[in-house]
């Protein structure tokens, strides 16, 4: 379908950044074409008109770690999600979608996607209930690795997932661990890891990873010191803390915030995060972590997609493309409203 002329007009608009009372904003060609006071800003002729009295109208969000298989991306999309990162999936199912959802603005959501997961021989995620086959990539050793990192560049990756959780099985070694990194930063790439413990959390940054898909998972303390090292290296943490809401996983959390950390929003979807669309428990969580309800939303939308390279969205802003969610009532006084958008809109 050909982006429309829409106007929203007197609504509440969380920027990206923060809240705008009483304002209009007007899409064509699939971008944002402008924004003001609703006294000054009128709608053009021929617009599609919503009312955003009562209403908040903000960035679409951007959920930063789901496995979208499990669901219609379509409902996805429909629940506010209009970006989304896909970090564990067979290649060969997961890189065609990527295709298909950047072309098609009403399948569902654009798609990011990793690819399968780099692990150790017998690692996670190969004997993971909820993994289809070739959830797995394993590699033996450091040309293995390589060849594994050049085989996913090759097939569209946008960033590297690795497995490093002893719980689950064998986890790779140091000198496998970082050719992987090596071969994705050559390529331009940042490597995520699935981590579930204190000592491979040493091993990560040892390494120089980039990002934990989801925080530290497991219930032990981060010492200051590998905190101030994570800050340092400017790791990037998605806590999915819905999955195990432990005073000690919050409490990491809002020590790497109060250290300078950066926390994106990211749930999980499809394994054992929340039903298709916002979270608002993840939400929640991450208030309780100490963030402020727009340090929160832009963990979903500005920050996000700077996080992922994502240039002109996440952010309503003159020329910025038309990634739009509409919702009853103000966010700031419950998250549970982002749950049920009256109007999803994805590149005009």
């Amino acid at each position: 379908m050909e982006p429309s002329l829409i106007a929203v007009r007197g609504a509440r608009v969380f920027d990206g950044t923060q809240f705008l009372e009483d304002q209009t904003v007007m899409v064509a060609a699939g971008r944002i074409d402008a924004v003001g006071p609703a006294s000054e800003t009128e709608a053009a002729g021929g617009a599609e008109i919503y009312d955003g009295k009562n209403r908040t109208l903000l960035p679409g969000f951007i959920d930063a770690h789901v496995h979208i298989g499990f669901y219609d991306p379509r409902v996805i999309l429909a629940g506010g999600i209009t970006t989304a990162r896909d970090l564990g999936w067979p290649g060969e199912l997961i890189f065609p979608l990527v295709h298909e959802l950047k072309n098609s603005t009403e399948a569902g959501p654009l798609l990011l996607a990793a690819g399968p997961m780099i692990t150790t021989p017998g690692g996670y995620p190969s004997r993971a209930s909820w993994a289809p086959s070739g959830t797995a990539m394993e590699v033996r050793d450091e040309w293995q690795a390589r060849d594994a990192v050049r085989a996913l560049v090759d097939e569209g990756a946008d960033i590297i997932k690795v497995a490093q959780d002893p719980r689950a099985g064998p986890v790779l070694e140091p000198d496998v661990l970082k050719p992987i990194v090596n071969e994705a930063h050559g390529a331009g790439l940042k490597v995520t890891s699935h981590l579930g413990s204190l000592n491979e959390l040493e091993v990560a940054l040892d390494a120089g990873l980039d990002e934990l898909a989801h925080g530290l998972w497991s219930d032990e303390e981060i010492p200051r010191a590998l905190i101030d090292r994570m800050v340092a290296r400017e790791v990037t943490v998605i806590p999915t803390l819905h999955i195990d809401p432990s005073a000690v996983r919050i409490q990491n959390v809002r020590r790497f915030l109060e250290a300078g950390g950066k926390v994106i929003y990211g749930t999980d979807m499809g394994n054992t995060g929340p039903p298709p669309g916002i979270d608002p428990s993840e939400l929640s969580l991450m208030r309780e972590a100490g963030m402020s309800v727009e340090e929160v939303l832009s963990s979903a939308t500005s920050l996000a997609a700077e996080h992922l390279g994502l240039i002109g969205r996440g952010v309503i802003q003159v020329g910025a493309v038309a990634d739009l969610i509409l919702v009853e009532g103000d966010p700031r006084d419950d998250f549970r409203v982002l749950a049920h958008p009256t109007k999803v809109i994805r590149s005009g």
